[in-house]
Order: C-alpha cells, then sequence, then structure tokens
C-alpha cells in the first residue's frame, strides 16, 4: 500500500492558490486551526492527530481522534478534506477509529458536511466548527448504537460473499487490491474483533483494506462503506437474531 503520510508543518507551509470570482480557497492552515480550536472549545482532547496528502500537498486530509469521547472498543474521530485544485470540496466528518486495528468508520448521514468552494465558503467561523463538533458526541453515541446492532447479526460465509461483490460489482468504491485484501481478512483476520462471524467483523474487514485507501477517495469510501452496511443491516437473514437497525433518526447536520 501506499504511503501518503503528511505532517501539519507540511501542509501549513504549502501556497494558497489564487482566488476567482468563482473560486475561493480555504486554507489547510486555517482549517487545522479551527478543527484544533473547535476541538478544545467544545471540552474534547485529542489523543493523535494525522494528516495525508497528494499532489504535492494540493489534496489534504485531517484525522483527530478524541481521548476522552471514548468506550473499550473505539473512539471519536473527527476529519476533513480539502483540496487547492479544484477537484474536491471541502469536507467535514465525524466518525470512529477502533483501537485494536487503527480502522476508522466515517458516518455521512449524521456526521458530515460539506461546502463547495464558492462564495462564502470563507466566512466560515470559528462558532461553527465548534457547534459542529459539539456534536460529535451525539454521533458517536449513534455508531455505537450501530456497531452493537451489527455484532447481533450473524454473517455465513455465502452472505458475506454475496456484500462483498455487492461492494466490489455494483458500488464500485473498493479496488481489486482491497478486494484481496477483504478476502485475506475473511480467511484469516489480523485482528480480533471479538465478534467472530458478524457483520460487524465482515464491516472491519472491509474499513481494514479501505485504510490506505487514496487520499482523493478515503473520505467517500468509508461513508459509502457505512451506509451500504447500514442499508444492508435489515435485510440479511442472521440465524443469530435478524435486526434492522433504525436510520430514520440520523439526519445529515445542516451547518450552514
Amino acid at each position: 500500500m501506499s504511503n501518503y503520510s503528511a505532517t501539519q508543518n507540511f501542509l501549513r507551509n504549502i501556497s494558497l492558490p489564487v482566488e476567482s470570482n468563482t473560486y475561493k480557497p480555504v486554507s489547510h492552515s486555517e482549517l487545522i486551526d479551527l478543527t484544533l480550536n473547535g476541538i478544545s472549545k467544545a471540552g474534547f482532547a485529542i489523543d493523535e492527530e494525522s494528516y495525508s496528502s497528494i499532489e504535492s500537498g494540493l489534496i489534504a486530509n485531517a484525522k483527530y481522534t478524541i481521548k476522552n469521547v471514548a468506550d473499550s472498543e473505539m473512539q471519536l474521530q473527527v476529519g476533513w478534506q480539502n483540496s487547492y485544485d479544484k477537484s474536491l470540496s471541502l469536507k467535514f466528518a465525524i466518525g470512529t477509529q477502533i483501537f485494536i486495528c487503527k480502522n476508522g468508520c466515517v458516518a455521512g448521514d449524521f456526521g458530515a458536511f460539506k461546502r463547495k468552494h464558492t462564495g462564502d465558503i470563507q466566512t466560515i467561523a470559528p462558532s461553527t466548527i465548534s457547534d459542529y463538533i459539539l456534536q460529535a458526541g451525539d454521533a458517536f453515541r449513534n455508531l455505537q448504537q450501530q456497531r452493537d446492532g451489527f455484532k447481533q447479526i450473524e454473517v455465513t460465509k455465502r452472505t458475506s460473499a454475496e456484500l462483498i461483490g455487492r461492494l466490489f460489482l455494483e458500488e464500485s468504491f473498493i479496488t481489486s487490491t482491497q478486494l484481496n485484501i477483504i478476502s485475506r481478512e475473511m480467511e484469516r483476520s489480523t485482528f480480533d474483533y471479538d465478534a467472530s462471524g458478524s457483520l460487524w467483523e465482515l464491516y472491519n474487514h472491509v474499513t481494514f483494506a479501505l485504510k490506505n485507501s487514496h487520499p482523493a477517495n478515503w473520505m467517500s469510501a468509508h461513508i459509502n462503506a457505512h451506509k451500504f452496511f447500514v442499508d444492508n443491516s435489515g435485510t440479511v437473514v442472521s440465524p443469530k437474531r435478524p435486526m434492522n437497525i433504525d436510520t430514520s433518526a440520523f439526519t445529515q447536520l445542516e451547518i450552514f
């Protein structure tokens, strides 16, 4: 897998592109400061922060794990994605990181928002980011509920193969290389997720494969994967316990 790791200092020192009537760039440095300040004002304590980039920093991702919003298995994670080449909109997202494997989980239905680099994007106020991050505790509890629901759904090898096949052939956001990683993990898992044969274990095999996705695709791939598993959790016939997770309460946050 490719290493797209970057440092905070590297992203801060990348020159901001020229502004135009239709393009309003927001600097990586400003996003770093807004996020760190928002996390602090929300009363959260940062455990780790990590950055990745491509195209000499023209596309960048940031992830911040929170030490005081966690349970025994996972902790809250706040992230953003930004670009200087007009290829991607600015996105913020709330998710989790699994302790044992460092896999990411990003839920786009109740924990993400995006903004095109046009109009008043440069007027993003620090209070806007703080207010958004303040909602992260509720998002974390929703993700806990979904995790616990996934653990109660047993999946057979055939059902697992059908779901993964659909991810690859129908949804088309996992690569052939990632498909091979998932297949290998299904045969011999690198980590013990304490939920053998469950939908939660299968979900983690997928996010394990997505861990080092191309920075341009990392956030969207995780959001799509999470949505796929939530949407299909009610259709899996489990010999253990059929479960339909209600997502009606998980609406996207309207920040702007």
